[in-house]
């Protein structure tokens, strides 16, 4: 979580919002629950909001511009920062990821980090993708805490490549353990998970992983890439993307075959 002195409006438009949001509400004479009251959510939203820990909605920027009538308005400041590069993007991926009602997944190389297990996990950050693996670990798996502990969990539709099965990540015990994993995920009734078979040849799907997150009615995007993915806000974009899931999905394997394929990939791991 940030601190309010850690926070960089020069760096991050997520930070200036958050400064804004806590100048105006002191500006207004308003606690923390008070604005809470006014726009009908939590006071521990305010506070995250001003702490930038999490990122001010359209919903609720709206009604902050209601309230006070900025000079530029927040809602628009918001959209500015969906559609920015800031570096900000993992903040907005963990909060889009634990409030989605639904995920629907591609993933080309790797198991998605929702569904590793912690030594697939362990194995794949220790590649290099990390400075300090553990601290990443964790993360993951407070990640999956937030979705899959859910009272009412959402509704996961994952494809995964044939590569990610092929491909060992650790050792054979490691990936035994990780596709036992996934064909124990793939019984929960809320789980949707299909191989894209070698058998396939060329498609859309071979550009990159990628997600499509459905958070309050409305979908985002989420597309990997080394270092850093980028979070994707704009309709026109999300719904290309949206386009490339379904003609992935087209050429997928049924459950019942994604079922043998993760046996059989199972088995080669013994």
């Amino acid at each position: 979580m940030s601190g309010r002195n850690e926070l960089d409006p020069d760096r991050s438009i997520w930070h200036f919002i958050a400064l804004e949001v806590l100048r105006l509400r002191k500006l207004s004479g308003l606690t923390g629950q008070a604005l809470a009251n006014s726009i009908g959510c939590h006071r521990s939203y305010v506070s995250r909001v001003e702490n930038a820990s999490i990122h001010l909605s359209i919903k609720y920027a709206e009604q902050l511009d209601e309230i006070w009538k900025p000079v530029i308005p927040f809602a628009r400041l918001v959209r500015w920062a969906e559609a920015s590069d800031d570096g900000d993007w993992f903040t907005g991926l963990t909060w889009h990821e634990a409030r989605a009602t639904r995920h629907r997944m591609w993933e080309a190389l790797l198991v998605p980090g929702l569904f590793q297990t912690e030594n697939y996990a362990r194995a794949a950050l220790s590649s290099g993708m990390v400075d300090d693996v553990e601290r990443a670990v964790n993360t993951r798996l407070a990640r999956q805490e937030a979705v899959f502990g859910q009272s009412n969990p959402p509704r996961l539709t994952v494809i995964l490549s044939w590569a990610v099965l092929a491909q060992p990540v650790g050792s054979n015990d490691v990936m035994h353990e990780q596709i036992s994993h996934l064909l124990t995920a793939a019984d929960l009734p809320n789980v949707n998970l299909r191989v894209l078979e070698r058998a396939s040849g060329t498609h859309v799907g071979l550009d990159g992983s990628f997600r499509i997150m459905t958070v309050e009615d409305r979908d985002v995007a989420f597309a990997d890439a080394p270092e850093r993915g980028r979070l994707v806000t704009d309709p026109g974009d999300v719904q290309r993307y949206a386009v490339r899931y379904d003609r992935i999905s087209d050429t997928a394997e049924g459950i019942g075959s994604t079922r043998a394929a993760l046996e059989r990939a199972m088995e080669t791991y013994r």
